[in-house]
């Protein structure tokens, strides 16, 4: 008996730091895994919903698929089952059809929400998630003070594309000179989102830099995380080297927004004659008030909003810029559009951006046939809902759309398959639809911005930005393909994002009449 208490106590010496380090381990995979979990609606609806699998059924194996094939397995979804419910990525997904998007479309957030979709995607990493919420304010912000406003806006853009489009794009008249397209595009949307954002820092490279770094973390964070089991995700997400991008990139937009925040605060009070900018930051500002938003959490709402008005409009400029190579018969008449109408309304300005009716349809045909996603419409059911014909999609339900399936199927799009870049231009000759079929125009066949309730709030705001950059771009430059080439290189995608070639260079060319044709 004495020998079997030495035994144990032998055992039990010998690995008492071993033991302690694992129940140490435990405790914090515990607390990471259960942090905030009480407050966490439930987005495990589909295990509940009765749908066919597309793919393999098995949560791993499921998500690994679809990070390989996704484009692949959407295809098959929609072909086979584009009138019914099917699901991808395991149970991730539910796919619904387009018969039931009416009233989807209505349903408040209480009941269908689309942030509640985009928290999960960020696994709570709190320095995305913390401000994302239904009628978080600054949606409500970019919706009724930036968007309103976005006419003053257009000539202080204006003026920094002026000045900085020869730095960032250095060509000549003498020869061709390659830039990478995305890089190109990265720096172009920053700046006019700064100028936008925060007037005192337009020009600031280490500000730009942490805008850039925080979106682009941030979806590469979304990205990585999504193929790991749920059960680990809260630690992983917390473990990932993005995660700490994002964090540095959050502090040093604090380090340089703060103060500015403080000296407006103190001019606000001390200065009878001061007159406030009219930026988002002092939107956010005003607004915060009310809900007694401090500081550290004002500039967090704003890098938020960069997440979707920067790695969005950047990548669909970047196909633009690859769908004028590889079609450059249209270069010529969208040119002669901006000119004409810049030259009509006295340069760039809101109605000036609007009359672009060309480049408009070019856009939209653009995105239509290189979407940023292939799914659309992502929302997660709040409440359970009864649809028209008595389906029940239970709370959890993580819904989307085949978006890029329905933009292309020959029974809703005439020609599909074709690129028509004057496609919506003619559309909008019939009568009595001049407005619509616009690029910021949702419907039942165009997605790609959401519809009704579940719709991208700064989808005006990057409307403006891609039609002032290419505008700038056809003015002043000729563009091409290394070599003259018209082959486009093809998309390549993780999951359901598409994504263009990341080492495609476009070559321009200073025109001879370049120094005419500045706004």
């Amino acid at each position: 008996m004495i020998e079997t208490v030495n035994v144990f106590q032998t055992l039990f010496s010998h690995s008492t730091s071993t033991l302690t380090a694992f129940a140490g381990l435990l405790l914090a995979w515990w607390y990471l895994t259960t942090l905030g979990v009480k407050n966490s609606p439930n987005i495990y609806g589909n295990y509940r919903f009765d749908a066919p699998i597309v793919g393999s059924k098995n949560m791993i194996l499921g998500r690994w698929q679809f990070f390989r094939n996704g484009p692949a397995l959407i295809r098959e979804g929609y072909e086979k089952y584009k009138d019914t419910f099917f699901k991808v990525s395991g149970n991730d997904l539910l796919i619904v059809p387009n018969k039931y998007l009416a009233e989807l479309a209505s349903m408040p957030p209480e009941k269908l929400s689309l942030n509640t979709a985009i928290v999960d995607a960020f696994q709570r990493l709190h320095s995305i998630t913390a401000v994302i919420t239904d009628n978080s304010l600054q949606s409500r912000m970019l919706m009724t003070r930036l968007t309103p406003k976005l006419g003053v806006q257009v000539p202080l853009v204006q003026d920094q594309f002026r000045k900085y489009l020869p730095v960032e794009l250095p060509a000549t008249e003498d020869r061709w000179t390659g830039i990478n397209a995305l890089d190109l595009a990265r720096r172009m949307v920053h700046r006019g989102v700064a100028t936008q954002f925060v007037t005192e820092l337009a020009e600031d490279e280490e500000y730009l830099s942490a805008a850039i770094s925080y979106s682009e973390n941030g979806f590469k964070h979304n990205f990585m995380l999504r193929v790991f089991p749920d059960l680990v995700k809260p630690v992983v997400a917390r473990f990932l080297p993005t995660s700490w991008g994002v964090d540095r990139a959050l502090r040093k937009a604090k380090r340089l927004v703060i103060p500015l925040i403080q000296e407006r605060r103190r001019r606000e009070q001390d200065d009878p004659r001061y007159e406030k900018p009219e930026d988002f930051l002092q939107h956010l500002m005003d607004g915060g008030v009310e809900i007694h938003d401090d500081v550290d959490t004002t500039v967090q709402r704003l890098m938020v909003t960069y997440l979707g008005s920067g790695p969005s409009t950047m990548i669909a400029i970047a196909q633009v810029l690859f769908d004028l190579c590889a079609r450059p018969e249209y270069v010529e008449p969208l040119r002669q559009e901006a000119l004409e109408v810049l030259r009509n309304s006295g340069g760039f300005n809101k109605q000036a951006l609007a009359d672009m009716k060309k480049m408009d349809s070019f856009f939209r045909e653009s995105q239509r046939l290189s979407p940023p996603t292939l799914l659309g419409f992502n929302a997660i059911v709040r409440q359970p809902l009864t649809l028209h014909d008595g389906t029940v999609l239970p709370e959890g339900c993580h819904i989307q759309m085949a978006t890029y399936a329905i933009g292309v199927d020959p029974e809703r799009i005439p020609e599909a398959d074709k690129f028509d870049g004057m496609r919506q231009f003619n559309n909008r000759k019939r009568p009595g639809e001049s407005n619509w079929h616009q690029f910021t125009t949702t419907s039942e066949n165009n997605l790609h911005f959401g519809h009704g309730k579940i719709v991208c709030p700064g989808r005006f705001f990057a409307d403006h930005s891609m039609k002032m950059i290419i505008a700038n771009i056809l003015l002043r430059y000729h563009l091409r393909f290394p070599g003259g080439s018209t082959q486009r290189p093809p998309n390549s995608s993780m999951y359901d994002v598409v994504i263009p070639d990341l080492n495609t260079c476009v070559e321009f060319k200073l025109r001879e009449d370049a120094s005419e044709c500045v706004f």
